[in-house]
């Protein structure tokens, strides 16, 4: 087996092709919110630089889908709705990329070219994605070694989806645009879990650089699998690290599978391939119970149906769990606007269909006992077109180039054929731009700031343990970042934990603080983000204070970010403030209380280790 992965990682800052920022939140798709527009459209396909039709631009044009789209008037401008030039390419953007080729030792090229890849899914309101070759050649250190590396883009993400109909999708804005690096290895690895381990790799390393975006949907990954007798396919969209190895493995299990059926098919064929005809199956079922053909003839479309010489059983072999060659032919007919197919290998009575209608459908196709059939329904254009892509699959030998999605399972899902050079023509609107001394110095500086922190990150973490030294470390997008606050690190919750090791605060209680205690607060909903770099390092100085005790360190800052108020003010409002010294012994002789039973009715309030010595001092 083969694979290659390509790394998609948002780049912090400001869009690709305008000025607008970059989307913190997922926007609302409701249209009528104030600060949003929206307007439709209908993209067509157009013909590469070389006159030729990309196969999955000519399959997306067969939907004819109508797209509507959703903008916020925070996060997007004409450039995103298609209706302005682009902007000159971000230089942060172009720096960041630079730095990260530096970085992975790629050869950065003279002049950047800009080039339009055709992507008419809606995806983009122009019908194309721009996007740029950066660095070339490269390598990336990983558990087995050095991994090497094809290239290095800088391209625009897409929108994002919010809904997506049989004719018709809904996108919303917010998201196109943001500059993205992808990264491509060579496909030299080997099974699952070396894909896993190579795209950890190149993940903390553009974690490290502090010029990326984190959260959920900031990163995907895009795996290129085959095997000897299969063919290239392109998983797009695995989005947990962990589903990485499940996905490879899965993907070389079903073309394995599909290898056989294909000669199975063959054997049983004597090579005579599957005739395209079509069979209007209307009249059979204008009285059927079956609720998928029955609504699709009332709203005016049409059943359709395709024999499949010799292929009695092969539709129900199983492919991968919950999954069987029927299913692979239903994705290619769902890629032409249907629901899908329904096929002689189920159940029919499942789906409402009669015995006697079954008997029918085989007369109509003139089938015999080893032949099996497919039914489509739906806009009579659309079912034809579904036939149509279940007949080339069904013909194709052997295991098809194409792009699949991927499934949270590990599994995936026919999305288009495998892009070619047929989808790219050059931007227009942009000219070539050379990487001149400015850029190659910015990302130089950005270079050195990386290194120079990583060093300066290893001293101050010399003092705890690896977990906890590898998640104070990689933690981002918990607080929000105050500029007039001077901010030594890449991220705020670093250069908070730095300012406390420096101040002689325990690092251990802070790290535990800001990659635990916070993480918490924010998974139970707590406005976490209020928190800035000045009120953390009051909330630990007042900790070193003896301000309150470290078990009531939640409640202080639950109080801080939803309250707005100091970690002194919080304590004395919750009641929290620390009960030390003379106070101490006072409560503990007037309570009579065993040691336990104190802790469990004060913990909040008191500091144990100054508890047991003040019982001992008692007693």
């Amino acid at each position: 087996m083969k694979c290659g992965i390509e790394i998609h990682q948002r780049i912090a800052g400001r869009k690709l092709f305008c000025r607008c920022p970059s989307p913190s939140d997922h926007p609302s798709s409701d249209g009528s919110k104030a600060g949003e527009a929206r307007f439709t459209r209908r993209l067509h396909a157009v013909l590469s630089e070389l006159g030729e039709m990309d196969a999955a631009v000519r399959m997306e044009s067969i939907r004819q889908r109508q797209f509507s789209y959703a903008a916020s008037l925070n996060e997007c401008c004409l450039v995103e709705a298609d209706e302005e030039p682009p902007h000159q390419i971000s230089q942060e953007a172009l720096a960041a990329a630079v730095a990260i080729c530096r970085l992975l030792k790629s050869k950065v090229v003279d002049e950047l070219h800009v080039m339009r890849k055709n992507v008419i899914d809606g995806s983009n309101t122009s019908g194309f994605q721009r996007t740029a070759l950066v660095g070339i050649g490269g390598e990336v250190e990983t558990p087995l070694g050095k991994l090497a590396i094809q290239t290095v883009c800088l391209e625009e993400e897409s929108a994002g989806i919010i809904e997506g109909k049989e004719g018709s999708a809904e996108y919303s804005l917010s998201r196109l645009g943001v500059p993205l690096v992808e990264i491509a290895t060579e496909p030299s690895l080997s099974s699952g879990k070396q894909a896993q381990e190579a795209a950890f790799a190149i993940g903390s390393l553009l974690r490290k650089t502090g010029l990326v975006q984190r959260g959920i949907g900031s990163i995907r990954q895009d795996l290129n699998v085959s095997i000897p007798g299969g063919a290239r396919v392109e998983i797009k969209g695995v989005q947990e690290l962990s589903m990485i190895a499940t996905t490879v493995d899965m993907e070389a299990a079903r073309q394995s599978q599909l290898i056989q059926i294909s000669k199975e098919a063959q054997k049983r064929l004597s090579g005579k391939p599957i005739e395209e005809v079509f069979v209007d199956l209307t009249e059979i079922f204008k009285e059927t119970s079956c609720s998928i053909i029955g609504k699709a003839i009332r709203s005016g479309g049409c059943a359709m149906g395709l024999l499949l010489p010799k292929h009695e059983g092969l539709l129900a072999k199983e492919i991968l769990p919950g999954r069987r060659y029927g299913t692979e032919l239903s994705d290619y007919a769902k890629s032409a606007g249907i629901k899908g197919i329904i096929h002689s290998d189920e159940n029919l009575s499942k789906y409402g269909i009669t015995d006697d209608e079954a008997l029918e459908v085989r007369a109509a196709l003139s089938a015999k006992p080893s032949d099996a059939f497919v039914i489509a329904a739906g806009e009579r254009r659309k079912a034809q077109a579904a036939l149509s892509e279940v007949c080339r699959r069904a013909n194709y030998p052997g295991v098809p180039e194409e792009t699949r999605k991927a499934n949270p399972d590990g599994t995936s899902s026919y999305m288009r054929p495998l892009p070619g050079k047929a989808r790219l023509y050059p931007e227009t609107d942009l000219p070539p731009l050379e990487i001149g001394s400015s850029i190659l110095r910015k990302a130089e500086e950005e270079v050195r700031r990386m290194e120079k922190e990583e060093k300066e990150k290893a001293q101050l973490l010399s003092a705890l343990n690896p977990q906890l030294s590898s998640q104070v470390s990689s933690v981002r997008g918990l607080i929000s970042h105050n500029e007039s606050f001077s901010q030594e690190f890449s991220s705020p919750e670093f250069s908070v934990f730095a300012a406390c090791v420096k101040k002689g605060i325990d690092a251990k209680f802070a790290a535990s603080v800001i990659s635990n205690t916070l993480q918490a607060l924010k998974r139970e909903g707590a406005p976490v983000s209020s928190l800035d770099e000045p009120k953390l390092i009051d909330f630990f100085e007042s900790f070193q204070k003896r301000v309150f005790s470290k078990s009531a360190s939640p409640e202080i800052l639950r109080a801080m970010c939803q309250e707005g108020i100091s970690a002194s003010q919080a304590a004395k409002k919750l009641g929290l403030q620390l009960v030390t010294g003379d106070e101490l012994l006072s409560l503990i002789s007037k309570e009579k209380l065993g040691i336990s039973e104190f802790m469990a009715k004060h913990r909040l309030r008191v500091d144990a280790e100054e508890v047991q010595k003040a019982f001992k001092k008692i007693t």
